[in-house]
């Protein structure tokens, strides 16, 4: 299937070189397309798919991606639910002479694609912005839309400086993912017995499963385990044991064969209250407003 072909000036009403867009509470369904401009997508919260160099990936909170210009993809909610979804569309030279001093950024190689044609190892389908960082981000794309919508004067400098801002935050997560599969590489010993944990977990997520009972399972103490998990992963060992009880928790909420307070007990939280909230954190609703957006009307 030939992907349909978007050009920038058609996409425009005046003469500010930047789209902003925020679909939420829509359901998305895009055909496969490319375009002449740079596109930022990142997802607020809820889940879709992605499709992008041939693959096509399951995103959720906290998954950026950059879409440059000439390649093929689509975004589309999965199973018609909803999704909020933010999307920065511009040319490269919106930006000016801003990235000049980041010449070994990530946005810099997409620059280069878009005059060379020839692609980077820079360049990538997803990126999935750390939790403490996600907010940060979420309050540089509010900015941007509030400038946009309030027009007030200077607001284009100020957009350009925010956009700015948003690409150095993702080209420093960018690098500190490679630092980190680089460390996984040279410690593949270690990084074996780490999976043996991770194992166990995804084994038995709904058992009391204490730091010090995850390291002797590893054969490290507990301090030298919790800095290599973290190092390993870039999660605490508690972090990473939520986001597994929790992923199981949604799996259940779909079924629809559960009450909350079961499905609580059933991964692994002992009280309610925490499950909520740990739910709430990591997928941006609680669990019944999960269960109305997971769940045929």
């Amino acid at each position: 299937m030939n992907p349909q072909l978007l050009l920038f000036k058609d996409q425009l009403s005046d003469e500010f070189q930047f789209k902003f867009i925020r679909h939420k509470g829509q359901r998305i369904r895009q055909s496969l397309h490319m375009h002449d401009y740079v596109q930022i997508a990142y997802v607020v919260r809820g889940v879709g798919e992605h499709h992008f160099c041939d693959k096509t990936i399951t995103v959720g909170k906290g998954d950026l991606f950059i879409i440059p210009p000439w390649w093929a993809h689509y975004i589309r909610s999965v199973d018609d639910k909803e999704i909020e979804l933010v999307l920065l569309d511009f040319m490269p030279a919106f930006l000016g002479e801003h990235l000049k001093p980041f010449s070994r950024s990530l946005f810099w190689h997409i620059g280069q694609y878009d005059r060379t044609g020839e692609a980077s190892e820079f360049l990538q389908p997803w990126l999935h912005i750390s939790q403490d960082k996600q907010l940060l981000v979420e309050q540089l794309l509010q900015d941007i839309q509030e400038e946009i919508e309030e027009r007030e004067e200077g607001y284009e400098f100020s957009v350009q400086l925010n956009v700015v801002k948003l690409l150095i935050l993702i080209d420093r997560e960018f690098r500190k993912t490679k630092r980190r599969r680089a460390a996984i590489a040279a410690q593949r010993p270690q990084f074996d017995q780490l999976q043996d944990v991770i194992r166990y977990i995804r084994e038995n997520f709904g058992l009391d499963i204490p730091l010090e009972q995850a390291a002797r399972i590893a054969g490290m103490t507990p301090a030298y385990f919790s800095h290599l998990f973290k190092k390993t992963t870039g999660q605490t060992f508690v972090e990473y044991l939520h986001e597994v009880r929790i992923e199981r928790a949604k799996e259940l909420i779909r079924s629809g064969q559960h009450t909350m307070t079961n499905i609580c007990f059933q991964v692994g939280f002992r009280h309610l209250s925490h499950f909520i909230r740990t739910f709430k954190k990591r997928t941006g609703m609680t669990p019944t407003e999960y269960k109305k957006a997971s769940l045929p009307s």
